[in-house]
Parts: C-alpha cells; structure tokens; sequence
C-alpha cells in the first residue's frame, strides 16, 4: 500500500515520501492516521539536538481508526478508534502491533494519550505507601502537570514545581509552591534539605549533582540528557536512588489504559494542555512555531483530507 510519510534529516526540515507500506502481520492493525501529536522529542530530532541519523521516521503520540487487522488481534474492529504510540505516526497510514494501542471514543485531542501515559509511567515511579514524601518537579509543560494530576489523584500533598513558564496553567493547582527562579530558590532554599523525590523533566545536566535530594532519596530522570562528566559521589555515599521510568517498560500500556480511563473521567484534564492544531501539509510551520516561542503548549497534527 503507498501511503505519504514525513521524516526529518535533523536540519529543520519536513520531507514527504511516499513509502510502500506492508500489509498488517497476524498481531497488528493498520490505523488511518487522524491525530498526531508533536513531542519535544519529536522538536528536538527536527532541530538536530537529539540524534545523528540521517533520517528520522517520527510520530509516536498517535490517535486514528483501525483500517484493518491481523488474524490474532482481537478486542478491535475496522472503524473503530485507537490511540497508539510508537513510529511512525507522521504518515497517512501505519500498521502497529498488539500492546501498542487502546481502543477509544473519540478521535479527540484529549485522547492522545501516549504523553499523558509517559507522565503515569513517570508518576509511578515515585509512588509508594508513605503519601507525605516531598516531591519536587523541574519542570512546568505537559508532563509536569500530568504527573502532578496523576500524583494529587493518588493521594499525595507535598509539591514544589519550578520553572519558567506556564505559570497561569498552573493557577488553579492547589497545594503547590511554584518557583518560576529554578536556580536560585534551589540553590538558597533547598540545597541543604533536598527532597524525598526530585522529578527532573529538563534536558539540562546541572541538576543531577543529587544536591537536591534527601539522603536515601530518589532522583527520576524524566527527559534525554546528555551528561559529559557526572560525579556519582553523591548518589553513592548518600543512597539516592536513580530512576529512569521508560515508555518501553513492560508496563506502559497499562499507563495508557489507566490514561484513557482517568481522562474519560475528567481526573485528569488535558483539554487545555494542548495547542493548536495544524494540517498536515503545514507541518513544518507547526515544528518552527515550536522552536521560536510561537506556539508554547503541545501541539500537534491533523491528516484530514
């Protein structure tokens, strides 16, 4: 089947192929593309920062209507709508497999559920018996709020949210102490007591000194760094825990399962988390709007004819 796919080279560019599809396997449906939304990740691969690959097939937080299916899957049927993650969702059509997708309502925004499954599967990481622990989150996009949402749901009160922007999105959460001065207030507030779990959503490598962590505490690494020297001397001698809570985890579609469930119910609000929505011929207009501050919640794609 011949279906157009956009992949990037790294420089800042959106080219469209036309790639000749397989027919599903036995354990997978073909899904006809409706939504797409576009990761930082997905940003940073187009603006070179992430990887060297000469091509880079992306999309991987995925809405569409299952086209056709597999022998062995069951649960599904044609026409009915899925949420998926994983490559290659910047095409038309693709085929994905069993453990890959959720059956939803609605081809609906809030149901891209792959980013809210990551701030689950994040979340989780960090929940345990004991809901006074503090809990510190670097960071004040998608994520941040999911797992905020996700954590507050389950029972837990003490949070500090630091970062720059978004800070009327966060005007109605309660029991927060937001800090838009990362640095400082760490540094002059925090340094010394740290935190029961510190939640690092940023790509900048200053914050894993462990510096910020109570001893026998747990730092979770919730974003793609790139640490050249990394003195583990903290994490050793004090017993800090490092985490790296992966959407590969064997778990993570029961992330986007319970993501489905509580977004259903309104326990988690993603309806104004996201951006604006652009055609798929307009793409690179929606990754540039990304890059210079244009466009400063997620966005994402539309494959309407």
């Amino acid at each position: 089947m011949k279906v157009k796919l956009l992949y990037t080279t790294g420089n800042k560019d959106i080219i469209e192929e036309i790639w000749d599809k397989p027919e599903p396997a036995d354990n997978e449906i073909e899904v006809e593309s409706i939504l797409t939304g576009i990761c930082s990740s997905d940003v940073a691969m187009y603006n070179g920062t992430f990887t060297t690959l000469p091509k880079v097939i992306q999309g991987h937080e995925c809405v569409g209507r299952v086209s056709k299916k597999g022998a062995f899957v069951s649960g599904v049927k044609v026409g009915d709508y899925v949420a998926t993650r994983g490559e290659p969702g910047f095409a038309d059509y693709y085929n994905t497999p069993v453990g890959n997708f959720v059956k939803i309502s609605k081809p609906e925004p809030k149901y891209i559920l792959e980013p809210v499954a990551c701030g689950i599967n994040i979340a989780k990481s960090v929940m345990e018996d004991d809901l006074r622990k503090s809990i510190a989150i670097i960071g004040t996009g998608f994520l941040a709020r999911v797992i905020y949402e996700y954590l507050k749901y389950n029972g837990y009160t003490d949070f500090t949210v630091y970062g720059g922007g978004f800070k009327d999105y966060w005007s109605d959460a309660k029991g927060v102490d937001f800090y838009p001065n990362v640095a400082h207030h760490l540094d002059t507030h925090q340094r010394r007591e740290g935190y029961d779990y510190f939640i690092d959503l940023t790509s900048k490598p200053q914050y894993m000194s462990g510096g910020y962590v109570k001893t026998n505490g747990t730092y979770v690494v919730g974003a793609e760094k790139i640490v050249e020297q990394l003195d583990f001397s903290k994490f050793l001698w004090e017993g800090i825990t490092i985490k790296c809570p992966s959407p590969r985890n064997d778990g993570f579609l029961d992330c986007m399962k319970e993501a489905e469930a509580l977004v259903k119910l309104g326990k988690i609000k993603v309806n104004d988390m996201w951006g604006e929505c652009y055609h798929r011929d307009n793409a690179k207009e929606a990754f540039d709007n990304r890059i210079n501050g244009k466009e400063l919640l997620r966005n994402y794609i539309t494959w309407a004819k």
